[in-house]
């Protein structure tokens, strides 16, 4: 149950920085993609021998025997995880808590739409616009890769790969949606919502360097994206893929139901 004037409402509130973010993934896309070649890819390689503790905090190490694996070195260490959580945190303050903060929740409670029809139409709009960042990128990945190097993507498994992105980023946004159905103002949403996504963050870019700072990333999310399985074709990551599934739907969930039983008022 959904309210489509709110759910339209939402699209065009979110439509700008969508497009911002949209446009900066495609920009990286295509050009790490361009760079599997000979030249580029041994500066790429001097540059991990050069700063190795740098690239190893970015994902950005290891040496690459196919394009999937180009792209998996090259943007899914960080780039695809840092972009699509910045327009979490700004789409999930659109969506829900600026109309708290503001008080201007209070206006839509006053429609004839109830508050189950309200934050579903909220969740569904938040979910919604990740699944569709995530799916444009990995399409203009796609067709960059059909266009420079015809043949050399495995597609099955790079499809796989933004699949468990894409769950990794609705885990992150389902902090950032329950974050905002709990809290009343602004700056405790960007604490926890945004502050705990970026903590988990900061965590996985240290334990990338090694040493004894890898056991840090038991402690966060990241972890969870088997990006290593998908790549070397093994069959384990099905695991990671169901408990990212199981996260979101319960901190979106659990949010939900918080907000519909919450006093407005406070």
């Amino acid at each position: 149950m959904i309210s489509g004037t709110l759910l339209k409402r939402n699209i065009i509130s979110c439509i700008k920085p969508f497009i911002i973010i949209f446009a900066v993934l495609c920009m990286y896309t295509t050009i790490i993609i361009y760079m599997f070649n000979p030249e580029l890819a041994d500066m790429l390689n001097e540059y991990q021998q050069a700063l190795p503790d740098m690239m190893a905090a970015v994902g950005m190490e290891g040496v690459a025997s196919s394009l999937l694996d180009w792209t998996k070195i090259y943007l899914y260490g960080f780039i695809m995880m840092l972009f699509p959580l910045i327009f979490i945190i700004i789409a999930n303050h659109k969506l829900l808590m600026g109309y708290i903060d503001s008080g201007s929740m209070a206006n839509l409670l006053a429609t004839p739409n109830s508050r189950v029809k309200i934050i579903g139409t909220q969740l569904l709009s938040s979910g919604l616009m990740i699944i569709l960042l995530i799916a444009a990128t990995t399409g203009v990945g796609i067709i960059s890769c059909q266009a420079m190097f015809p043949g050399e993507l495995d597609i099955p498994r790079y499809l796989l790969l933004n699949a468990s992105t894409c769950l990794l980023q609705l885990v992150i946004s389902g902090i950032a949606f329950c974050a905002a159905c709990v809290f009343s103002e602004s700056k405790y949403y960007y604490s926890i919502g945004a502050g705990l996504p970026i903590l988990f963050f900061l965590i996985q870019m240290v334990s990338n360097m090694g040493d004894k700072l890898k056991n840090l990333k038991y402690v966060t999310i990241y972890t969870l994206l088997p990006a290593e399985q998908i790549v070397a074709g093994e069959s384990g990551h099905w695991e990671y893929e169901l408990a990212m599934a199981v996260l979101a739907i319960v901190l979106y969930g659990a949010g939900a139901i918080y907000f519909t039983r919450r006093d407005m008022s406070v």
